[in-house]
């Protein structure tokens, strides 16, 4: 960490509570403390900045998830950057695009099941099984770029291009746009991220635009000459009779899965591989014996650990107590799921990465109750399927020489890292 960041968390530890954000950006990049001291002393925090609170523990976020009704999923303004729309210069960009419209994701029941049973067939077991073919074809081809030079910055060259070339061929966008999806990603977790200065959000707005028209084109095809994909499914659903989706609602169902169906998987990827350099006994476990069951259980305590979707929002519609606190009505609350994941009171020594452990499938890396992630069978698979690739074409994974410890991304919602400097041995049949 700089100097800063140690600075920070040591301050986020030792001053009086109630003092420090955690939304401060070193402390959305380093959690691990804070959420330890916030388990014991403050398992609802009120932000002092933001008026946020901040639930961690494990039974009150998954208590949390699992009642809809008190917490609600609807945010007026979700996705909209941190800029208030009134800004000329935003609102100009913004009317050249379609309208934000609650969907899946930042919607409750009934609604919330109307827009998921639109999909919910294109992640079907057969479905996702009928993937793992390509899953392991793209791991190898990319593995291939980079085996023969011992090295390569994993989450470019294998951690992003993996999942975002298994959900372009879901969504029916070719191969040669990946680069396009990859930007219309950063712009949407841009947003999420509640970081972004002015100019960062015009542009996220420009890259929306953008990413906007470009499947609204995708979509009339999709009307007229239907395919095999989920963009086919989106626009052509008509389900109990309903009316089928217009444009704006397609969009927002698209961008959800386009972003929960490539960013949180990279992370995990990413993260695992840094786990493994760190934790050389778990990784001998996997080394000497990468059975689909060590592989699978890996892949869970890495999700467990790294929690990629680490918070998510959610509104009060009622008052409500937790940990000793009233939370008022309309309040606004972080359902952390990363914080749950490491609560010791859950899992014995939480941020010890151990695969050994009993309950490692407790994980709330996917949330919980009706907004348990639509990709989440999705994403173990293509997580396992990269394992397996990588366990056996590579060996004694490092960090490479002359390379600094990688670094998190500063995002309010998820947490990932910026790159992974890794060098590694060729296993030779």
């Amino acid at each position: 960490m700089t100097e800063l960041a140690t600075d920070m968390v040591a301050f986020a530890e030792t001053c009086p509570l109630g003092a420090f954000s955690p939304m401060h950006p070193e402390l959305l990049k380093c959690p691990y403390k804070m959420n330890q001291r916030l388990h014991r002393e403050a398992p609802a925090y009120r932000d002092p900045m933001s008026g946020i609170y901040f639930i961690s523990r494990y039974a009150d976020v998954v208590a949390m998830s699992s009642d809809h009704e008190t917490f609600s999923s609807v945010m007026p303004g979700f996705g909209t950057g941190s800029l208030a729309t009134q800004d000329p210069e935003l609102v100009a960009i913004v009317s050249e695009g379609y309208p934000n419209v609650s969907t899946m994701l930042t919607q409750d029941p009934p609604l919330q099941r109307r827009y998921r049973k639109f999909v919910d067939g294109a992640f079907s077991p057969a479905n996702l099984k009928a993937l793992e073919p390509l899953i392991e074809r793209t791991s190898n081809t990319l593995v291939d770029r980079f085996i023969d030079k011992g090295r390569c910055e994993f989450l470019s060259e294998f951690g992003v291009p993996l999942p975002l070339t298994i959900i372009a061929s879901q969504i029916g966008a070719p191969i040669e746009d990946l680069p396009l999806l990859r930007k219309w990603t950063g712009a949407f977790i841009g947003n999420l991220s509640q970081q972004l200065d002015k100019a960062g959000v015009v542009q996220a707005a420009r890259d929306i635009v953008e990413f906007q028209h470009y499947f609204v084109d995708k979509m009339e095809e999709r009307r007229k000459h239907p395919a095999d994909d989920i963009l086919s499914k989106v626009v052509n659903a008509s389900i109990d009779g309903e009316k089928p989706l217009n444009d704006a609602e397609c969009l927002s169902m698209l961008s959800q899965i386009l972003v929960a169906g490539n960013e949180t998987t990279s992370s995990a990827l990413t993260e695992g591989m840094w786990l493994l350099i760190n934790n050389p006994q778990q990784y001998e476990i996997v080394r000497r014996d990468p059975s689909t069951e060590n592989i699978s259980i890996l892949v869970e305590e890495i999700l467990r650990i790294s929690s990629p979707s680490a918070n998510m929002f959610r509104r009060t519609t009622r008052d409500v107590e937790i940990g000793g606190v009233t939370i008022p009505a309309n309040s606004i609350c972080f359902a952390r799921f990363g914080a749950a994941n490491q609560d010791a009171t859950q899992f014995a020594d939480p941020l010890e990465f151990d695969i050994r452990r009993t309950n490692l499938r407790d994980h709330v890396a996917f949330g919980k109750g009706v907004h348990h992630c639509l990709g989440a069978a999705l994403s173990r698979r293509e997580m396992n399927g990269a394992f397996k690739v990588i366990f056996r074409r590579l060996q004694n994974f490092r960090l490479s020489p002359g390379a600094s410890a990688p670094e998190f991304a500063a995002n309010a919602l998820l947490h990932g890292m910026t790159g992974l400097e890794l060098s590694f041995d060729k296993i030779v049949a």
